[in-house]
């Protein structure tokens, strides 16, 4: 019996009709992928620009298969998880920044896209009226903020505000209180992950706006 049903399926396999309709099969997916990788190029937000390149991921490997092409096959095969990767990647930052937001300011989130720097007692980390490119988060030691006598510990975020200003301008003067290791990320990067997504961007400023009236409120009881 298996034999009859391996010869059956030899010869279906082996006719002008079935290699017809997998060829018409393969021509209709070459179309649709490409009809999808144009789309793709349309999207203006990462999210569903990653999403319609998985589904045209999914059509090139059909189509790969229907006209028996390797490298077709291979090309969206790889491409697949990788595009799968990086979508999971950017919901779960924006799932990070969203719980951030709602309640206190950790920045748990953000240290997966930031360097480290090193600095010893005493060093500057920036002057007032500097210019800025960077931010930076508090990982050991301290850091001083001299005009206002604060001092930063691990965990704190500072150097962002003036990613907001209009001068562009540091507005204080951060030194090291110790030996102080710093996650640095440039202002570059903030805005390579706002274009990447402008939701990204919406959490932030929120971040940054609770940051300005935790401040004000600080300086409010300090007059008090």
């Amino acid at each position: 019996m298996l034999e009859n049903l391996v010869a059956s399926a030899t010869a279906l396999t082996s006719s002008e009709t079935f290699r017809h309709y997998v060829g018409e099969a393969a021509f209709a997916l070459a179309w649709a992928e490409a009809f999808m990788a144009i789309g793709a190029t349309y999207a203006k937000r990462m999210i569903p620009l990653r999403f319609m390149a998985m589904l045209d991921n999914m059509l090139g490997v059909a189509a790969g298969l229907a006209s028996m092409s390797p490298p077709t096959i291979m090309k969206h095969g790889v491409n697949f998880p990788l595009n799968a990767a990086r979508m999971r990647e950017m919901n779960r930052l924006i799932a990070s920044v969203r719980e951030a937001s709602g309640t206190d300011l950790n920045v748990e989130w953000l240290k997966p896209f930031m360097h480290p720097r090193a600095l010893k007692a005493g060093e500057t980390v920036f002057r007032k009226n500097e210019e800025a490119d960077e931010a930076f988060v508090v990982v050991e030691g301290g850091v001083e903020i001299v005009e206002r006598g604060v001092v930063l510990a691990p965990g704190d975020i500072f150097g962002e505000m003036a990613l907001f200003t209009k001068t562009g301008k540091r507005t204080a003067t951060a030194r090291c209180t110790g030996d102080t290791r710093l996650l640095v990320i440039t202002y570059e990067q903030f805005e390579q992950l706002y274009f990447q997504n402008p939701e990204f961007g919406l959490y932030l400023v929120r971040l940054i706006v609770r940051r300005f009236e935790m401040n004000h409120k600080d300086e409010e009881l300090e007059s008090a």
